[in-house]
């Protein structure tokens, strides 16, 4: 394993935690299935006039509006195309979360208020479970800047699947 350079203390992904997979510019990613309310096929988004370049828009599911980020951009890349396999990751509000039993982060995860937030992804993947001790911390030579949005990693077969925070991904001042 080597020295790795951030604690897993910054969140609640924990052995035997089930992580909902999926792809953003070609990269596994997970997010703890506890805090998912729902993945969508994408719907018509709307641009939201001056606002900043990670927020994509908003959507309406079942006559509810939700914010959509765009996770690529959040990850420090450029916006992604909508296509055939594109879906949305919609969060769990403030109050939702609060009633996970088992479930305790130490930051509110949903700093835009207790309205749902989507993340736009490019595909979904599958929901996998965190084996005993496989989970490690970010390696040292990622970048702060990346490293921020990470709980660690986890090696799937010949893949590296990437543990987002979910903290971190909702934090409104990207400053971009």
């Amino acid at each position: 394993m080597g020295t790795l350079a951030r604690p897993l203390d910054r969140g609640a992904v924990g052995e035997g935690a089930q992580l909902v997979t999926f792809e953003v510019n070609g990269n596994l990613y997970g997010l703890d299935i506890r805090i998912v309310k729902e993945i969508n096929p994408t719907v018509e988004i709307t641009r939201v006039p001056r606002t900043p370049r990670h927020v994509r828009g908003l959507v309406n599911i079942r006559g509810q509006v939700v914010l959509v980020l765009d996770l690529a951009v959040v990850l420090g890349g450029a916006p992604q195309a909508l296509g055939e396999s594109s879906h949305v990751v919609i969060l769990k509000t403030a109050e939702e979360i609060r009633k996970v039993r088992g479930l305790e982060l130490d930051v509110n995860p949903t700093p835009f208020g207790d309205r749902p937030v989507g993340l736009l992804i490019d595909r979904i993947g599958d929901v996998v479970r965190v084996p005993p001790g496989e989970l490690e911390r970010t390696p040292p030579h990622v970048a702060e800047e990346h490293a921020r949005h990470y709980l660690g990693v986890l090696q799937l077969g010949e893949s590296l699947l990437v543990v987002l925070d979910p903290c971190e991904i909702l934090v409104r001042d990207r400053g971009r």
